[in-house]
């Protein structure tokens, strides 16, 4: 975990083969709210930080089972590539 401004604190997760970073910052109303930084569309809450784990977790597993779905249905050639 590496701390950034503000007291936001960024990790990693392993979904699916892949591992994603997200930040997690207190919400002024307590508790913690987290996104995921490849995924920005992907972000979540939970009163603890076990809790945001949790959630982070399952919010990319659907995500990726979506996008993944979703690809499936392309018409043409799904081609694959890796970026390090």
């Amino acid at each position: 975990m590496v701390i950034c401004s503000q007291g936001a604190k960024e990790t990693n997760m392993n979904v699916k083969g892949h591992t994603y970073r997200y930040v997690v910052t207190k919400a002024e109303e307590g508790g913690y709210v987290a996104k995921c930084i490849e995924l920005p569309q992907v972000h979540t809450e939970g009163e603890t930080l076990a809790e945001v784990k949790k959630n982070m977790r399952d919010a990319l597993t659907l995500t990726v089972d979506y996008i993944r779905d979703r690809a499936k249905k392309e018409k043409g050639e799904v081609l694959e590539i890796t970026i390090r």
